[in-house]
């Protein structure tokens, strides 16, 4: 069987919400999703990685738009991370135009992104996130966010 999250993350990949906020954040989350498995916060002290599963389509050039490669991305992934440090997202020159670009600037299709901090929901049963409720988050948490569906 699969399952599937919703996890909501700053877009500041070294932004962490205040717990006030957080905690006010979890809480809106479980009434918007209360037949969810699981809603959790998800915190590290280092920037990790919130991937899209098996949802991930396409990677492509923020500059060109030409797609990039699952085999020169997984090694620019593995270049990047440190055990000790996280992702350092650092800048790579990109295959396709020679543009230099960090992995958080890249185009995923879905959504992926780059992190300390998350709100993870899983099996909440609620689709796509409106815009009124994305506001909703961002005015909650005090920061802008991204939105990944992750299917495993």
């Amino acid at each position: 069987m699969s399952d599937n999250w919703i996890l909501i993350v700053p877009k500041l990949p070294e932004q962490v919400p205040s717990p006030e906020n957080a905690q006010a954040a979890l809480e809106f989350f479980k009434e918007l999703a209360p037949g969810a498995d699981e809603i959790e916060i998800v915190q590290s002290e280092h920037v990790q990685f919130f991937d899209c599963g098996t949802n991930l389509e396409t990677i492509s050039c923020p500059r060109c738009s030409a797609h990039i490669e699952l085999d020169w991305w997984g090694a620019a992934m593995s270049s990047d991370y440190d055990e000790s440090e996280g992702f350092r997202l650092s800048e790579f020159q990109l295959p396709c135009c020679s543009t230099f670009a960090s992995l958080d600037a890249l185009v995923y299709e879905f959504h992926q992104v780059f992190g300390r901090f998350a709100l993870s929901a899983m099996n909440p049963n609620l689709g796509l996130l409106s815009d009124d409720t994305i506001r909703s988050f961002e005015t909650t948490l005090a920061c802008d966010i991204s939105v990944v569906y992750q299917h495993i």
